[in-house]
């Protein structure tokens, strides 16, 4: 009998998941940008998993871009909106805790010229309000806080947060990485005051390789990956239907 305890590493996949997932890939395999049958079959595997995974967050689907993994979201979410918006400021805040995807990327904007402050937390592993209002600036453009640790568990309080951030600068953006909440909690974006929020599928029991990012309609953004001009020349590479699925199914 094996007994494994490492679930905030990665899960298990759902017997179910990998069921559809197996069909998708021996027989619906089509590239969801042909026109042909199996193309668009397997556009609408996308548009199925996109409307379910919506519903779950309560947004928009046109709002949901599929990546490869938790990390591609956040690097995608903090380089995309510090390129895009700064030239109204270039000051980036988020938590010395973060998981590496925040912090080496927050150490990459630094080296090209973005200023980044890195909040302490308590003895709970959270942030302190006032630290997060103090820390803020007219130059503040983003704001990146995890919702929980995937070390020790604390939860951020986001929707706190979300909204002294919003009082404080309307302009500047929220992002949260749910990698380790999304599935877990129940997170809704535009009632936390969040823009743009991170999850993945290999944490709630879908596969490996596939992640998700929410970006509120009004954010500016550039892409990080450029191609074929896939899911609103924002995310570029033909779509992974077997893991979006997977994802949603999971979900």
């Amino acid at each position: 009998m094996e007994v494994y305890l490492d679930n905030s590493a990665t899960t298990r996949v759902f017997p179910e998941v990998a069921e559809l997932m197996t069909e998708i890939m021996c027989r619906d395999y089509g590239n969801p940008s042909s026109l042909h049958i199996k193309g668009v079959k397997a556009e609408q595997y996308v548009r199925s998993a996109k409307e379910t995974l919506a519903q779950i967050l309560k947004v928009e689907e046109k709002e949901l871009y599929f990546t490869s993994g938790g990390t591609e979201s956040d690097n995608m979410a903090l380089i995309g909106c510090a390129m895009a918006n700064n030239r109204r400021g270039n000051h980036l805040i988020t938590t010395q805790i973060e998981h590496p995807a925040i912090l080496q990327t927050m150490h990459y904007l630094e080296n090209l010229g973005y200023r980044v402050t890195y909040l302490p937390v308590d003895e709970c592993g959270r942030i302190r309000l006032e630290d997060l209002q103090h820390a803020m600036t007219p130059q503040t453009i983003l704001v990146s806080v995890m919702h929980t640790n995937n070390e020790v568990g604390s939860l951020q309080p986001i929707l706190e947060a979300g909204e002294l951030i919003k009082e404080k600068n309307p302009y500047t953006l929220f992002h949260v990485d749910a990698v380790q909440g999304f599935g877990k909690a129940r997170i809704y974006p535009k009632k936390m005051h969040i823009d743009l929020l991170s999850a993945s599928g290999h944490k709630i029991h879908g596969p490996k390789g596939v992640g998700l990012l929410y970006v509120g309609q009004k954010v500016k953004i550039q892409p990080i990956v450029f191609g074929g001009g896939q899911q609103q020349n924002l995310r570029s590479g033909t779509e992974n239907v077997p893991g979006i699925v997977g994802l949603a199914k999971a979900a």
